[in-house]
């Protein structure tokens, strides 16, 4: 079998715009739509309470009220038993507005796997997680370390080809390998890779301690 065949189509993959989507959306959920959800789903919302929901400060609540008001999509409307309290509610703009955001997400990945069976899907999610177990193993990790913290062999290998020099300095330009601060990205992903390199030039796996 031809592996190099199998890690261009996983490249293709993990670049594709839909699943850099997909991953933020489901992975980071916006405070807004965060609220909104609130406000479909409880009666009688404060903005202290979403504040407590959202475990975010008062003043930010506020500007998050202020954004969904100008949108159309929630309104303050006073207590009937206490005027000097006020609860957001959601409109009927807002309802539509989750509900597109809804179907965008499953829409899409319905389309993405409607040629899978229940079985191919689980099998597939199986294949996935050994290549996972694989790439984060203390072996691989060693193999890493070996290959790709070693800059005179690299030094080498540039006066010999440049292409080489370039593909390793791409991965650790757009992955967290290499890190020595502030998030990067791994084929689209604001995520790890399950590893880096500390300042001594050493791999270390996501977890490790260095």
């Amino acid at each position: 079998m031809d592996t190099n065949n199998i890690l261009a189509k996983l490249t293709r993959i993990s670049q594709q715009p839909f699943l850099i989507f997909a991953n933020q959306i489901e992975e980071k959920t916006d405070n807004a739509f965060e609220t909104l959800q609130l406000l479909r789903t409880k009666e009688n919302v404060t903005a202290g309470s979403i504040s407590e929901f959202l475990d975010i400060k008062p003043s930010s609540v506020t500007q998050i009220i202020k954004k969904l008001e100008s949108a159309g999509m929630a309104e303050r409307v006073k207590s009937e038993a206490d005027a000097r309290v006020a609860f957001v509610k959601l409109t009927d703009k807002g309802k539509m507005s989750l509900e597109d955001r809804g179907k965008i997400s499953i829409n899409l990945k319905e389309e993405l796997f409607k040629d899978f069976n229940e079985e191919e899907l689980e099998n597939l999610d199986e294949y996935l997680e050994k290549l996972l177990d694989t790439i984060s193993s203390d072996v691989f990790q060693e193999n890493l370390n070996e290959i790709f913290a070693d800059d005179k062999r690299w030094k080498q290998f540039s006066q010999m080809s440049a292409h080489f020099s370039r593909a390793r300095e791409q991965m650790l330009e757009n992955s967290r390998f290499g890190e020595l601060g502030g998030p990067r990205r791994f084929g689209g992903f604001e995520e790890s890779f399950h590893g880096g390199i500390d300042r001594e030039r050493h791999f270390f796996k996501r977890g490790h301690k260095k």
